[in-house]
């Protein structure tokens, strides 16, 4: 007979467990960082950002390879390179010292590659570059530099693009395929990160389509990480929208379309601007995707990150996956569980 509940007619095939061990890799990304400017005014957290991660730090260490976008530039003084004044144009400038606060936390890498990679200049870039050089983290980004590891045996590349001066652009995906098929031919596992898509509240959903943000080009997203897909890449991982978006199963590749804001002190925490997901994903020594979590953290105004008992980030990414990518969405859990196969069974 059929279960009168149908959630228990639902069963999960646990082989995903056993395809986990050798020769898989296990990695955490997270969207946009930045803790917090001394530019144009003073809005750093009172104690030099100790304890931003406290929380979150056990889990960003847990994985080979913890990845996130950062916005604004590691530097003590410099002059700004934008016009600040003319309303919705912001810079950002936190003292390099707090790199030390994301090398405590766990992170191996950071994409560069976006809107505030030049807002003090060359000089920016480069103290920002060799600031985390300094703390033992890898950077991408800043002219088609890519951050290369090897983990568990496997040659890592991760390729970085955005719609910025100085960076690879999403735009020009002929030449994407061209780096990302380059990449897979000479490394087992590639990453493509991507800084694109229009911005805000009204930014939660994600369509095939060329989208806009303030007048200026944000780039067809769902067409890039298909593209980059299609050519070799093995994870998509984007940011930019500062609010999280759908995740999408492509050709047996996890494409992750924004993780929204990650750590943003002082700055848009209302609403879904504050929910802070943490994407973990296993993939096996082919790339494949094999199962994953969305972790669910929150930002408040002038607190440490705090663990959402409510996972109303994965709760929020699970219903968006469902409606905009319903035929491949992969099955996403309440708490977050991401997961390929599912079977119907009926008892006996």
């Amino acid at each position: 007979m059929i279960s009168k509940n149908p959630l228990l007619t639902i069963v999960i095939l646990t082989v995903f467990f056993s395809l986990a061990g050798a020769g898989s890799i296990t990695i955490i990304a997270v969207g946009d960082i930045m803790m917090g400017s001394d530019y144009p005014a003073n809005m750093l957290p009172q104690d030099r950002g100790e304890g931003l991660y406290r929380n979150v730090a056990h889990f960003l260490s847990s994985g080979d390879l913890t990845l996130g976008n950062l916005e604004g530039v590691l530097l003590e003084g410099g002059v700004c390179a934008k016009k600040t004044a003319k309303g919705k144009v912001y810079a950002f400038r936190t003292p390099p010292s707090f790199a030390q606060h994301l090398a405590d936390a766990g992170f191996d890498f950071f994409n560069l590659a976006n809107n505030h990679l030049n807002d003090f200049g060359s000089q920016g870039i480069t103290s920002t570059m060799k600031t985390l050089t300094d703390y033992g983290i890898e950077y991408g980004g800043p002219n088609g530099k890519v951050g290369e590891f090897e983990i568990n045996g496997m040659r890592v590349a991760i390729a970085c693009f955005a719609t910025s001066p100085g960076t690879e652009l999403i735009f020009d995906i002929e030449h994407a395929q061209t780096k990302v098929s380059h990449l897979a031919r000479h490394n087992e596992i590639v990453i493509v990160s991507f800084h694109g898509g229009r911005e805000g509240i009204g930014a939660l959903h994600t369509r095939d389509t060329f989208e806009y943000f303030l007048g200026q080009p944000r780039g067809n997203v769902v067409e890039f990480a298909r593209a980059v897909i299609d050519s070799g890449a093995d994870l998509v991982w984007g940011h930019g929208p500062h609010v999280p978006r759908a995740i999408e199963l492509y050709e047996d590749r996890l494409i992750a379309y924004s993780l929204g804001n990650f750590c943003t002190w002082g700055f848009n925490l209302a609403d879904e601007r504050g929910y802070a997901p943490v994407l973990k994903v296993v993939l096996d020594s082919t790339g494949g995707f094999v199962h994953g979590n969305v972790v669910s953290f929150l930002q408040k105004q002038g607190k440490q990150l705090a663990v959402d008992t409510l996972h109303r980030a994965a709760r929020l990414v699970k219903r968006l996956s469902a409606e905009d990518f319903p035929e491949s969405s992969p099955l996403i859990m309440e708490d977050g569980t991401l997961l390929r196969h599912v079977v119907r069974c009926e008892d006996s």
